[in-house]
């Protein structure tokens, strides 16, 4: 009998900027990461005498939301990357980093570059530890 297997452990993530540095996320306790493309592959026209034209569409950008741990190490990275954006970053170096994906367990990458950070998280003060969600955008998000 086959069983179809995940395992975030074996998922490995880095994400990189060349005026921020690199952050292993698999190694700091990811808790998620979603990426999502922010347009379609195609759509339908539907024309006066009503026939319907598929059309090709070409979009690569998209949106990744990290889920990390508070205080974690991906979360000092993230939190380092954004007071740079905020501060020192020139308008031209923002959108340079890059986040590749490997899934050793479905044998695929997903890299995505010209990744900018969109948003910082709401910072949650609570008695417990939790996860903080940040945004960043991608210009080309591709699966290998």
């Amino acid at each position: 009998m086959a069983y179809n297997v995940y395992s975030l452990p074996d998922c490995k993530s880095v994400l990189y900027h060349p005026d921020v540095g690199t952050a292993n996320l698999h190694q700091c306790g990811m808790g998620k990461i979603v990426v999502s493309a922010a347009g379609d592959l195609t759509s339908h026209t539907t024309t006066a005498d009503g026939y319907i034209v598929v059309n090709k569409l070409k979009t690569t950008n998209g949106t990744i939301t990290l889920e990390v741990p508070q205080n974690s190490v991906g979360d000092d990275f993230l939190r380092r990357w954004a007071r740079w954006a905020r501060s020192t970053a020139s308008p031209n170096r923002i959108a340079l980093g890059t986040l590749t994906i490997y899934d050793a367990v479905a044998g695929f990458t997903v890299v995505c570059t010209g990744v900018s950070l969109q948003k910082v998280p709401d910072r949650t003060f609570d008695r417990t530890g939790t996860n903080l969600t940040y945004t960043l955008l991608a210009t080309t998000i591709t699966e290998q």
